[in-house]
């Protein structure tokens, strides 16, 4: 889904915009059209969008005609703030504005999954979570800017105001391979030429004069590899606010709180920090049996809950109300589609949802092998046809992170950059901005990319030695939180930690955490407070566009035969159509659900998006 649009344009295009606000359905709930000046207007798009100012802004129906509240400062927040550096976690406006000031005149260097529009007559800045987690994208053309987290919801307001949307031939054969490294944005070339993605830690700007955007904020370069730091301080504070955010969470009963819970190293240390507080009893435990592949997960958390006495797939807490999405296809398609190619199905939304998980941990642990972009192994495993492409798509995204493609960390500045954040937030971004994940944060990413070999940060760094490239650097966390969980069995016996090196790395960090891990954390607002559910403007773009419906394999491969068929270029088609054969064999042959699937599905619908757009 859409969780948020903003747009500057010219007074000119007042009706235009009142049209196509209209055209899709957005109700005067979810907009907010404000002159910022004689000449300029500002619309702000998200569920609930008043619930998000600060200050408070007229508080009416905004329904864009010849007078509109003129309110040339404001700001808005929607989502969930995570700061362990103050041991606090803030949902929602009245979170982030409890938090302290020098965080909030630092948001680019806040963790979580947020979005903050802040404006003046002067500037329109859109920052979002550090590490990227909420998707960011810009644009521009006569007379307007707009900054959005949705390709469809840019790409039509695009086409709705007589700017082209054009293909990028590209990018969309960039991301034809199957391999994971190519189901998500690789750079800032987007599938529409007009549109640029932005890398994480950075934000956009929008001059309100020339409706121009340009990108603002430090790099992530500048977060994680350029700075001065105690690797062994930082592992003991990023362990002790894991300790305190799990052991304050799962206490909260009266929340819609849950881990998902794996057979591997990044979840585990999760529920090792709600063990190590001693409220474990109290934290609701998920996972799914998705059968034979997911069989080793399920035995290890089967028996975990067990010997901890974990509430295991319980049903649950449901404190708020739910909605039902009737249209999951065009929930999808007004979300993440085109930036991040995995469909993930969901038919209810709920507030004040609060799903835990592990993922962020590639940050620190690096996902991608540390090496310099040609020497990744999943490039050289790419088709050759295409892989000297994804190669340059790459570069090019470890440039926009302010690094160089020949570091040594390369390829985990580019994993940090692009798929961390899109990986890792897609899932729960399509229905809500309560999702946590306690170990994607700044400061462990800084500690993965440290030099060991005792050199500047920046001299000679294709040749670096670093920290995240030890083996087993969970093993790290592990032992600091709770050694005895950290050496019971995991999914597979690689994963393994013998208690020797387990010790072995506790007594390296200085033993055992202090009494400092025994203190809850802030939390800051409540859950229930962050809006919730798909924007209706995205939902009703992706009807008009064809993407209304059930995800189900007959109309999925419908629009996809109409989508490769549009492409009108033939190397492009030729590339999309053998992605449909790989798709009919999954999903009709092979009888899988779009879902588990693979990657293609997705791949498929966002060409056939473009398709709907006329060319030129």
């Amino acid at each position: 889904m859409s969780n948020y649009l903003v747009v500057v344009t010219s007074v000119d295009l007042r009706s235009r915009v009142v049209e196509w606000l209209a055209a899709s359905g957005c109700p005067p709930r979810e907009h907010l059209h404000v002159a910022l000046d004689a000449t300029r207007d500002l619309l702000l798009v998200s569920p609930r969008v008043r619930d998000g100012l600060l200050p408070a802004v007229p508080d009416r129906a905004s329904r864009v005609t010849g007078r509109m509240p003129t309110v040339p400062t404001g700001e808005f927040f929607r989502g969930t703030a995570m700061v362990p550096e103050h041991a606090a976690i803030a949902f929602g406006a009245q979170g982030w504005s409890a938090l302290p000031d020098a965080v909030r005149r630092d948001p680019h260097g806040v963790s979580g999954e947020f979005v903050l529009v802040s404006w003046d007559t002067a500037t329109v800045r859109v920052r979002r979570d550090v590490l990227g987690s909420v998707p960011l994208a810009r644009t521009q053309g006569p007379g307007f800017a707009a900054v959005g987290d949705s390709l469809l919801v840019l790409a039509d307001l695009r086409a709705w105001l007589a700017s082209p949307v054009t293909p990028d031939e590209r990018s969309l054969l960039s991301r034809t391979s199957t391999l994971s490294i190519c189901h998500q944005q690789l750079g800032e070339r987007t599938h529409v030429r007009e549109v640029a993605y932005v890398a994480a830690a950075r934000g956009v700007g929008v001059d309100v004069a020339s409706l121009t955007t340009r990108v603002d904020g430090p790099s992530l370069v500048d977060r994680v590899v350029d700075v001065e730091l105690d690797d062994v301080a930082a592992l003991r504070a990023a362990a002790t606010f894991v300790v305190r955010a799990m052991g304050t969470l799962a206490a909260r009963d009266d929340w819609d709180v849950r881990l998902l819970l794996s057979g591997g190293y990044d979840s585990r240390l999760l529920l090792a920090g709600a063990v190590r507080f001693g409220t474990h009893r109290t934290l609701v435990v998920e996972t799914t049996d998705h059968g034979p592949s997911s069989a080793g997960d399920v035995a290890v958390v089967r028996d975990l809950a067990a010997r901890y006495r974990l509430l295991l797939n319980v049903p649950r807490r449901l404190h708020g109300e739910r909605r039902w999405l009737d249209s999951p296809l065009a929930v999808v398609a007004s979300g993440t589609l085109g930036f991040y190619d995995t469909v993930a199905e969901r038919r209810t939304a709920r507030r004040g949802d609060v799903g835990i998980t592990g993922l962020g941990a590639g940050v620190y642990k690096g996902a991608w092998g540390w090496v310099p972009v040609r020497s990744m192994r999943t490039v050289r495993a790419v088709p050759k046809d295409v892989r000297d492409l994804v190669a340059d798509e790459l570069a090019d995204g470890v440039r926009a992170t302010g690094g160089d493609p020949g570091w040594a960390d390369a390829s985990e500045l580019s994993y940090a950059g692009f798929r961390n954040g899109l990986h890792g937030g897609a899932g729960g971004l399509l229905t809500g901005m309560t999702s946590l994940r306690p170990l994607n944060e700044v400061g462990l990413a800084a500690v993965g990319h440290r030099r060991t070999d005792g050199r500047p940060a920046l001299r000679r760094r294709h040749r670096a030695r670093l920290r995240g490239a030890v083996e087993q650097p969970m093993a790290d966390l592990l032992a600091l939180v709770d050694p005895e969980l950290a050496v019971l069995p995991y999914d597979s016996p690689e994963r393994a930690l013998p208690p020797a090196t387990v010790a072995r790395r506790l007594e390296a960090l200085g033993g055992p955490l202090g009494r400092e891990a025994e203190r809850e954390i802030e939390l800051l607002g409540v859950p229930a407070d962050v809006p919730y559910g798909p924007t209706r403007l995205g939902l009703g773009i992706a009807e008009r566009r064809g993407f209304g419906g059930l995800i189900e394999a007959e109309h999925l491969l419908a629009l996809a035969d109409d989508g490769v068929e549009a492409l009108t270029d033939r190397t492009v088609r030729d590339a999309y159509a053998r992605l449909l054969r790989d798709a009919r064999v999954a999903l009709v042959d092979e009888g899988r659900h779009p879902r588990d699937a693979g990657a293609a599905t997705g791949k498929l619908l966002a060409a056939t998006m473009l398709g709907t757009f006329p060319v030129g």
